[in-house]
């Protein structure tokens, strides 16, 4: 007769064979396939302000990072409020530095054809075995107009998912916004209405989300984000339902808490203040606290320079003026001194761990990685907003440190 102990290791065994060691409350989608998010946020509720930003930490800290290829933001075209904008576009800029994923903001009211083209471009990269999801969080104007300048031939592998908030989402309340959410599906692409998001755990009280506020650091900021009088992210809601296999729609509070408590090794330290070497993202708020921690414990020669308060990185800089993440070059570390300086020739790491503000531009990426990519990759462009190259293999797109040869 087994006893309990014994019992749980096997109920344990079954759930690992069945969930494929998943880390989670909830199954996360890991197979082929990639998503979007297009959001306004510049007109009406505020709860943009929070949701975008936390969409990208939700798809990091599920492990999932690399399948977000597109957003935007204030797409409310006519009637902008510049304040608002303005809000949208740091909070997504300032999540995408926090949690290091490597994607675009685009701002619609200056980046309008960008936008139209990159989710045109999406969509013309999908097939039945890659398809793209399309979080629809805002107007269907945006989404509608870069649908509409895609190949029709790849549209029927597209999905552009809406939240049920109200009988229509379209937003045609000006008149650059016409298109409604039958017009996009009219042209080949499938849509999906999911439940009222504002009834989910998205969508609930500030006590029900302080466990966020108490993880500090990065945790902190984007609880803070928010502007509402309970903490409002629900259009989080259509991400979620994308990565969880489209299946679910009724997120808990539990099941979201497992996701950002039991973050996989992309997403990094969960800690607020690790001194661990081991790639942790948010080891500081300021330069005392860096002097703190790596102090008399660096490799000889190096110094500590600063914290990096949008990343939460401390930052070390040699004798010849290379400058480095301190982790990466810390005495314990398994690198050498020579080894860090060679990986930051371009004045910043280009470690696995994660590139910090590589490049500027497009000729900087080409001066770090012409010659040094794998066969067919060729470099594509710098990500402006989070500094990391990009490179490109038969319109296969990923970033140039994991291509190098």
């Amino acid at each position: 007769m087994l006893r309990k102990h014994q019992l749980r290791i096997a109920f344990c065994a079954c759930l690992i064979t069945v969930f494929s060691c998943q880390l989670f409350a909830v199954n996360i989608d890991t197979s082929l396939y990639r998503l979007g998010a297009s959001h306004d946020g510049n007109q009406h509720d505020k709860d943009d302000y929070v949701a975008l930003p936390m969409s990208i930490a939700l798809v990091a800290e599920a492990g999932v990072a690399n399948k977000l290829n597109h957003i935007d933001h204030a797409s409310h075209l006519g009637n902008n409020n510049p304040s608002r904008e303005t809000i949208m576009d740091e909070n997504c800029k300032g999540a995408a530095i926090r949690w290091n994923v490597d994607i675009t903001c685009y701002n619609d009211q200056i980046e309008l054809d960008a936008t139209i083209d990159n989710i045109a471009d999406q969509i013309n990269s999908s097939t039945a075995a890659n398809r793209f999801y399309l979080a629809c969080a805002g107007p269907a104007e945006v989404c509608w107009r870069g649908t509409n300048a895609s190949n029709s031939a790849s549209r029927s592998y597209v999905t552009v998912i809406f939240p049920r908030k109200w009988a229509d989402p379209s937003h045609t309340d000006t008149p650059q916004m016409t298109h409604k959410v039958n017009d996009i599906q009219s042209l080949g692409i499938n849509v999906t209405m999911i439940n009222n998001p504002n009834n989910t755990a998205w969508n609930d009280t500030k006590g029900a989300w302080e466990w966020l506020l108490n993880k500090g650091g990065r945790y902190q900021w984007l609880y803070d984000r928010n502007v509402k009088s309970k903490l409002d992210a629900s259009d989080t809601s259509l991400v979620w339902y994308i990565i969880t296999g489209r299946g679910d729609q009724n997120a808990r509070m539990n099941d979201i808490r497992s996701v950002f408590d039991g973050s996989s090794s992309s997403s990094g330290s969960s800690s607020s203040s690790s001194s661990s070497s081991s790639g942790s993202v948010s080891e500081c708020t300021n330069n005392n606290q860096c002097k703190a921690i790596y102090d008399g414990k660096l490799q000889s020669g190096w110094k500590v320079l600063k914290c990096n308060t949008n990343t939460g990185v401390c930052r070390c800089q040699n004798n010849s003026g290379t400058k480095a993440r301190c982790m990466d070059v810390a005495a314990s570390s398994s690198s050498s001194s020579s080894n860090s300086s060679s990986s930051s020739s371009s004045s910043s790491s280009s470690s696995s761990g994660g590139p910090e503000a590589e490049c500027a531009n497009k000729n900087q990426c080409k001066n770090i990685y012409n010659g040094n990519l794998q066969s067919g990759w060729s470099v594509l462009k710098c990500n402006t907003n989070t500094g990391v190259c990009r490179c490109e293999k038969n319109n296969t797109k990923a970033r140039c440190i994991d291509v190098r040869s």
